[in-house]
């Protein structure tokens, strides 16, 4: 586990000197479709543009942010990870990225299980893209302020980012900026104590949700 600690450390000091003054936002019309990107990646090709292959995914049949199924399988296979039961839980990450390739709580499963396993490449694979999904979250803005927040997909993106770098949440508020809904998460460091003010840009997923 010593690399994405590595990772996600980087991450969290790209965070810390981030300067970005807005949300960073998708041209829709200039965008790769998906299935070529996923193509791409399933044929061994990792250097494709992450935040264009998430952006893609939104304009798919599959792309619903709100997923009852997909949830219940999501929340069945972090039980069958929590219960050491690695080989289950790589079966139902597989039965969600099937869906869903961008979904980052799959791709770490996948990871964690085929590390238990004895399995390096493929832990490294899906390590791999989950530090690029979760980056370049982290390079559509730097989340300190309404109008630099995270631009996101869907809510298990928010809640992912949360997950990974352990933040105990006090509190989540709702605001807006130029009439784009924001989420507003007061979180704790509990290794240091520091409070953390988050902002993740949800118009992408409001906007389906609404249609």
């Amino acid at each position: 586990m010593k690399v994405l600690g590595i990772i996600l450390t980087l991450i969290f000091i790209f965070i810390s000197i981030s300067f970005a003054e807005q949300t960073k936002k998708p041209d829709f019309s200039k965008l790769p479709k998906y299935e070529y990107l996923l193509k791409r990646l399933k044929k061994g090709d990792m250097e494709i543009n992450y935040f264009d292959f998430r952006m893609s995914f939104t304009k798919t049949r599959d792309y619903k942010p709100l997923n009852p199924a997909l949830d219940s399988l999501r929340k069945k296979m972090i039980q069958n990870l929590n219960s050491k039961e690695y080989k289950n839980a790589v079966t139902l990450a597989d039965s969600i990225l099937k869906q869903e390739f961008v979904d980052m709580y799959a791709h770490y499963t996948c990871y964690y299980a085929f590390s238990a396993l004895g399995d390096s490449v493929n832990a490294y694979y899906h390590e791999f893209i989950m530090d690029r999904l979760l980056n370049s979250i982290v390079e559509s803005g730097d989340g300190k302020s309404k109008e630099s927040a995270f631009l996101i997909i869907n809510s298990n993106e928010e809640y992912f980012f949360i997950f990974i770098y352990k933040l105990k949440v006090i509190e989540k508020t709702f605001t807006n900026n130029n009439g784009e809904p924001i989420d507003v998460f007061k979180a704790v460091d509990p290794e240091t104590k520091d409070s953390i003010e988050l902002f993740f840009n949800t118009s992408l997923l409001i906007k389906q949700q609404v249609k």
